[in-house]
Formats: C-alpha cells, sequence, structure tokens
C-alpha cells in the first residue's frame, strides 16, 4: 500500500484533540496552544474527509469469459479481468463507479464480447480485489489504468473505446487529456459516458455539507493535496479538476444520462454539455444511477451504437 502524504491516521488525529482538551486543566495559558491545536486537528479531519477511499466494496467479477489478473503498481495490487477475442479487434476498456466493481459490468461487457470486441476491466483502489489507498484520487485510478495498458501494446487491436459510468466517467474524461499518453492515446476511437461525473466541484460542495462556508477552504485543501500526491502534473488549479480542463473527448461520444440521477443529479450532464465535442446524448428515464446492471433501453442504444458506428 502506498504511503501517507498529506493525511493523518485516525488516531494521530484523536491523539491530537486529546492533547488540546488536556492542555488548559494544566494551565491557563495553554490555551492559545489548545486552540491552534484544535485548529491543525480541524484542517486534518477535513483532508481525511476529502482523500478517503471508498467505505464499502462490492465482489470482483467471476466469469468464465473473463480472465482475472492482479498487476502490483508500486506497491498496490490492481485486479482487473479481461477477454481477448482469437482474432485482431477494437478494446473496450470499462471503468466503474465509486463503491462499485467490475461484477457490476458483466452484462454490458457481454454486448461487446459477443460481437467479437476484446474487452478489459479494472477493480479500482478500495474496489472489489484491489488494494485500498491511504490517499484515494482519481489520479491514482487514470495512471493505474495507464500501466495495465501497457500491457497490452503488441496485442492484436486495432481501436480503443471508453466506457465509464459515474466516478469512471470522470476518469475517463480525464485520460483525454494530452498530459495522458501511451500507445493507446491514437488509437481511441469512440467514448461511451453513462451518468458521467464530469467535475469535481459539485462533489466537494456535497461533501462540504451544510458548512457551505467551508468550501473555498476545502477547495485550498484539496488543491494543496492534489498537487503533493501528484508532483507529475506540474501544478493543478481548480479549473483543471473540472470539465473542460479536467479532459474532453476528441472522439465521438454517447452520452447515457439517467434522466431522474438520484446520485449526481443534473449538473454533471449540463456541464458537460455546454463544451464543443462531437457527441449523441439520451436521457433515458427507465435507467437508476446504480443498480444498473440490466436496463433493456440502455442496452439497445448501446447496442445500436456498436452495430451502427458514428465514425
Amino acid at each position: 500500500m502506498d504511503k501517507r502524504v498529506v493525511t493523518w491516521r485516525n488516531r494521530s488525529i484523536i491523539s491530537l484533540i486529546f492533547i488540546a482538551i488536556l492542555l488548559p486543566f494544566f494551565n491557563k495559558y495553554f490555551l492559545i496552544i489548545s486552540l491552534i491545536l484544535i485548529l491543525i486537528s480541524g484542517r486534518k479531519i477535513l483532508l481525511r474527509i476529502i482523500f478517503t477511499g471508498p467505505g464499502n466494496r462490492k465482489p470482483t467479477l467471476n466469469s468464465e469469459h473473463y480472465q482475472k489478473e492482479i498487476i502490483n503498481i508500486m506497491g498496490n495490487e490492481i485486479c482487473y479481468h479481461h477477454h481477448f477475442q482469437n482474432n485482431k479487434s477494437d478494446l473496450i476498456v470499462f471503468l466503474h463507479g465509486w463503491q462499485s466493481s467490475s461484477s457490476r459490468f458483466e452484462n454490458r461487457m457481454n454486448l461487446f464480447r459477443e460481437r467479437g470486441y476484446h474487452t478489459i476491466i479494472m477493480d479500482m483502489r478500495g474496489h472489489g480485489d484491489s488494494s485500498a489507498t491511504y490517499e484515494w484520487t482519481a489520479g491514482k485510478v487514470i495512471n493505474d489504468i495507464k500501466e495495465i495498458l501497457k500491457l497490452y501494446h503488441d496485442y492484436p487491436i486495432n481501436y480503443v473505446h471508453f466506457y465509464g459510468h459515474s466516478l469512471g466517467g470522470f476518469v475517463t474524461l480525464g485520460l483525454q487529456h494530452e498530459r495522458h499518453t501511451g500507445w493507446w492515446k491514437s488509437k481511441i476511437r469512440t467514448i461511451i459516458l453513462e451518468s458521467p461525473m464530469t467535475g469535481y466541484s459539485p462533489i466537494l460542495e456535497e461533501m462540504s455539507g451544510k458548512l457551505r462556508i467551508l468550501v473555498p477552504y476545502m477547495r485550498k485543501l484539496s488543491l494543496h493535496g492534489f498537487n503533493k500526491l501528484h508532483p507529475e502534473v506540474g501544478g493543478i488549479n481548480w479549473e483543471d479538476i473540472d470539465v473542460p480542463n479536467w479532459g474532453i473527448p476528441s472522439s465521438p461520444t454517447l452520452i447515457l444520462q439517467s434522466r431522474d440521477d438520484n446520485r449526481l443529479g443534473r449538473i454533471h450532464y449540463d456541464m458537460l454539455l455546454k463544451n464543443d465535442f462531437s457527441f449523441e446524448s439520451h436521457l433515458i428515464e427507465s435507467l437508476p444511477h446504480s443498480g444498473n446492471q440490466y436496463n433493456e433501453e440502455r442496452d439497445e442504444l448501446i447496442v445500436d451504437w456498436i452495430e451502427n458506428p458514428r465514425y
């Protein structure tokens, strides 16, 4: 497991709070020091909230059609599943959402596998059978999928397609940014986004709950953490973690949006559609944000996209 960079362990935070409470009892002049320690504790708590990984895990994929692999990436075991056809074909890369896993995608993967596509899906860090991580970021997930794709440079692959749901949509969009490179980048043919997350701003506001006054400070903490965790980016501004700066497709894109999205609402969808790129969009009344392994209306649109290419 990777080391902590910007957060403290729970016991360290609790110990600091305990010391802050006790100090004034020894000497009233320690009250100012106590208040400083409480402020430091509050900062560390907010950082834990911002960078903590998922609390629940769904099981990983278990299917005779897909081979399970484990890759070690800087001390983290990342699980993924794949099916490669016997002939040269296109590859579709699936990216699941927050607190989901590869097992929730088998039906959608089969739509492509049965039509001759190579398929890969990864359990994100903290999901399925992949290692947890002390400080979770979408940037780490992007690096993980890039490392997996490196393994298939010489495979019989024509073009590459990405399918991202919810947080997986955010990762998919991020991969489109010019900072991310690899053999697969010039081969991207199409993108499918299902009820995608498209920016970090609405998520941070949700984290703040009723304490919206903390949002500017949480933004500052977030940027500090992102830049310490990802120095390779060369300095992240707040605009860089929302579309379009985060990433916008340059390939034909199919957007399958839950009409009544009870998790992300419509704000992420609206943010995406404000940008200039080639897309086909569908608001699907029968499609929930979660629990959507099977949805006839969505699947019919996917099959039409496969069998009637827009490129």
